[in-house]
């Protein structure tokens, strides 16, 4: 006997396969949430009854003055899966999907996010459907004394008349059975301010009322029931989101909830869920928690980089937010900035940041010698230098903003642009900051009263500027200007061809090379066709050797481009182009006259 017991205990972990419970999404503000669903059960499963409802419906009704958030599938049944449903005829498609294997025999459930189609809907009527587990749920099956099916949306909302809640969706898929007796699932991530209006929404599968053999839930060590649910019963096909005769009679499946108030305390971090069954085999599938919270959130982003002075330093300016929140983030909350792996540079915020709240500043780094030319520049907000935050978060995974710096590019670099006659070029030092004192130069002498971020350059020469901050000093390249002559595109005239037959016509665009061209010398000058004015300005798609051929109707506009030798400065103007078809018509082969006179 003793060896057969062994045995059994050997064998026994190759029976169960789950998945941890683990957090999904976290909603802060005047939130809360409520649930729909329905099982696909007409009856408890047992030995002698096996089967499946093609569909079942629920009624969602939001209170006027709850503002819908976001909605949650969560549906399951019995196999490997069926991942493609749909709800009021519209189809959903698994977006996560979850296994469990009980005594050999895949269970699945599925998530998909509805939050569109509830928007769409409002309150009314939601139906399930196009589950199809029917290879598995037959009479005779093995899956007889564990079928169950069916659905249910998790709905969040605002209400202006809530406290700042933290409303926290746990997902995954575990058991508790004869087989696994306990189930222990820590809750995370949670901030309890208070208990007020707290609780807890359980989503199982296959409980069965009229099991109650060692089973018990308990919430931080506190047994917990209520009307629906007997401290020995939990889980016994019961639904706490509608009334009776249905909160009954929601066969295999828990859509349930509890009050959390005198269980969870101001300062709890965690919520610890223990189950137990010694025969009910019972599938957790979700868990979803409002606690009171009040908690900010800080955020932070590189709004803009300064110039790179000649000591190495460089401005950054950025942004600390506090919008994921429900509650103020405090003063003095440090930041940090990378250079990859680097520290180069820490500050704090300066004020109180509201909820939905920022703050902006400016900070001055030294980029270290060794730096390469390319390298992330990092910042996080909570961070005294050395990853540690001091501020309580609702999300402490998004303090960090990311971005890509190349050195090359962060000095002054001037970029003229074509220089033609007639045409200034205008110079953009691109240093906006006021304390930035400016002087631009012409062949390395100061121009007079060229002091402005930009200079508007009319002369031939070599140009440069020089920014200066205090100890910061920035000089730009020199830039070699040399204006050339403005090409001016002369009126063309239209063209004109008639054909007899059906082909299409041909044109030699270059007959108008001449008018276009004018007086000017075509050695300095070229005319190109295009049959765009967006082609034309870019030049691009040219029409090769000023060949066309037009297919009616007509007329079609032509653009023409003048160019310099270098091609940066051009003029542009158009013409058109005409075409008609000339048949003529038939020809009696002999004809007879006759006049009067004879």
């Amino acid at each position: 006997m003793k060896k057969l017991i062994l045995l059994f205990l050997l064998v026994f972990p190759l029976f169960v396969f789950s998945q941890p419970v683990q957090l999904y999404q976290q909603f802060n503000g005047r939130y809360d949430f409520t649930a729909v669903g329905n099982t696909l059960n007409a009856s408890e499963n047992n030995a002698g009854y096996c089967d499946i409802l093609t569909q079942s419906s629920a009624s969602l009704a939001l209170n006027p003055g709850q503002t819908f958030i976001s909605a949650h599938l969560y549906w399951s049944s019995v196999g490997p899966g069926d991942f493609d449903v749909a709800i009021n005829g519209t189809p959903i498609s698994a977006q996560r999907i979850f296994s469990h294997t009980f005594n050999g025999n895949p269970y699945f459930a599925a998530y998909a996010d509805v939050t569109d189609l509830v928007a769409a809907t409002g309150n009314g009527t939601y139906t399930f459907s196009d589950m199809d587990v029917s290879a598995y749920v037959f009479p005779g099956s093995t899956y007889c004394g564990t079928n169950y099916g069916g659905w249910a949306i998790y709905v969040i909302y605002e209400d202006p008349s809530l406290l700042l809640n933290q409303i926290s969706l746990f997902d995954g898929m575990e058991s508790v059975s004869a087989n696994n007796n306990s189930l222990d699932i820590t809750l995370t991530n949670i901030d309890v301010s208070s208990d007020i209006l707290s609780k807890i929404g359980f989503l199982a599968w296959e409980g069965d009322e009229g099991i109650a053999n060692g089973e018990s839930l308990r919430i931080n060590g506190n047994l917990i029931s209520n009307a629906l649910n007997p401290p020995n019963n939990a889980f016994n096909g019961t639904n706490s989101y509608v009334g009776p005769p249905a909160n009954v009679q929601n066969y295999n499946m828990d859509l349930d909830y509890y009050d959390l108030v005198g269980i969870v305390q101001a300062g709890d971090t965690s919520i610890l869920i223990q189950l137990t069954s010694n025969q009910d085999y019972i599938i957790v599938n979700n868990l979803i928690t409002s606690v009171n919270s009040e908690l900010p959130d800080a955020t932070i982003e590189i709004d803009d980089l300064g110039v790179l002075c000649d000591n190495n330093n460089i401005d950054v300016e950025y942004t600390v937010y506090n919008v994921n929140s429900t509650n103020e983030l405090p003063a003095d909350v440090p930041i940090a900035f990378y250079a990859d792996a680097v520290l180069i540079g820490q500050t704090t915020t300066t004020s109180i940041i509201p909820i939905g709240g920022s703050e902006s500043g400016t900070i001055t780094l030294n980029i270290p010698i060794a730096t390469p030319n390319n390298f992330n520049l990092r910042a996080v907000v909570d961070d005294i230098g050395n990853g540690t935050g001091i501020v309580a978060e609702t999300d402490e995974s998004n303090n960090e903003f990311i971005y890509p710096v190349d050195l090359s590019t962060a000095g002054i670099l001037l970029d003229p642009g074509p220089a033609c006659l007639g045409r200034p070029v205008i110079l953009d030092s691109g240093v906006t900051d006021p304390p930035f004192n400016i002087q631009w130069f012409r062949n390395g002498i100061p121009i007079p009263g060229a002091t402005n971020p930009t200079l508007v350059v009319t002369t031939d020469g070599i140009y440069s500027v020089e920014a200066v901050d205090g100890i910061c000093r920035v000089d730009s390249n020199s830039v070699v200007i040399t204006f050339r002559p403005q090409p001016v595109a002369n009126p063309p005239v239209d063209l004109y061809q008639c054909d007899y037959g059906t082909t299409a016509g041909v044109f030699d665009l270059t007959d108008n090379d001449a008018n276009i061209m004018g007086g000017q010398d075509p050695a300095q000058f070229t005319v190109k066709y295009y049959q765009s004015y967006q082609d034309s300005f870019d030049d691009t798609n040219e029409i090769l050797g000023g060949v066309h051929i037009i297919v009616p109707p007509s007329p079609q506009t032509i653009y023409a481009r003048i160019e310099d030798n270098t091609g940066s400065c051009f003029d542009l103007t158009d013409f058109r182009i005409y075409f008609s078809r000339a048949i003529a018509g038939l020809v009696p082969v002999s004809a007879s006259y006759c006049d009067a006179d004879g």
